[in-house]
């Protein structure tokens, strides 16, 4: 059953070209900093807030989660890493299979791992394939993982990912470069995952500047991810510049 957080996702898709997602890594700073770069997001652009990372050491998690629902209305939605990053407090999690890889711990064990916790949470799951995508270097996601990233340069096997995780009953798939990507994702597998699929597809990792972003919104993303960017500029324009280029690409 689709939950309200998605269903408002969903919703929200008709009245724009796609929508902006900022990722949020606990381990990025203090807690204060972590939530308020959370809420300029929020302000200036954000449809939604993306919550967790590859590998989470702060102890504050929950915190920075609760403080960042008090402070909007804006989804805050769990990503994480592993069933150790489940906490209560975000609208929903992406529970996500990596499908890209062949280690048997992520594409099923954390699941299980985690499922009691969401159901125990009554947290919404929204059903997401995970497909990593090569990006020119060794990103954290792929060292933790122990998996192989996809070939960039082979947008078929991506499709054909996408279409094993529809047929699965899958609702979204994420096409990731990784946190920190030298390369993000080519413009010509977004095509190809678009072509081949009708899941919402997201797209992130290694998107720079807003350019980078209309680029993949046209080439059929529903929703783009950005999150080390801002890690380091806060500046709210900039914030305005990439919500304009997913919101009303041109």
């Amino acid at each position: 059953m689709i939950g309200k957080t998605e269903t408002a996702l969903i919703e929200r898709l008709k009245t724009r070209k796609a929508l902006f997602f900022v990722l949020l890594d606990p381990d990025s700073g203090t807690v204060e900093s972590v939530v308020e770069a959370g809420l300029l997001a929020a302000k200036h652009g954000a449809d939604a807030l993306l919550l967790g990372g590859s590998f989470v050491g702060n102890p504050y998690f929950t915190r920075i989660a609760t403080e960042l629902k008090k402070g909007t209305d804006v989804p805050v939605i769990l990503f994480p890493g592993g069933a150790s990053q489940v906490i209560p407090g975000p609208d929903a999690i992406l529970f996500t299979t990596l499908l890209s890889g062949r280690n048997p711990q992520y594409l099923i064990d954390e699941q299980v791992k985690g499922a009691l916790l969401v159901k125990g949470l009554g947290m919404e799951a929204i059903p997401t394939a995970y497909l990593l995508v090569e990006s020119g270097r060794m990103t954290a996601v792929e060292y933790i993982s122990n998996t192989k990233p996809l070939p960039s340069d082979k947008p078929g096997i991506a499709a054909a990912h996408a279409v094993a995780a529809e047929l699965l009953g899958l609702r979204w798939v994420y096409l990731e470069a990784g946190s920190g990507a030298q390369n993000p994702v080519p413009p010509e597998m977004v095509k190809m995952v678009r072509k081949a699929t009708s899941l919402k597809l997201i797209v992130g990792g290694g998107l720079r500047k807003p350019e980078d972003v209309r680029d993949r919104v046209l080439a059929g993303a529903d929703a783009i991810v950005v999150g080390n960017l801002f890690e380091k500029d806060r500046d709210p324009a900039l914030f305005e510049a990439f919500a304009t280029a997913v919101h009303t690409p041109n």
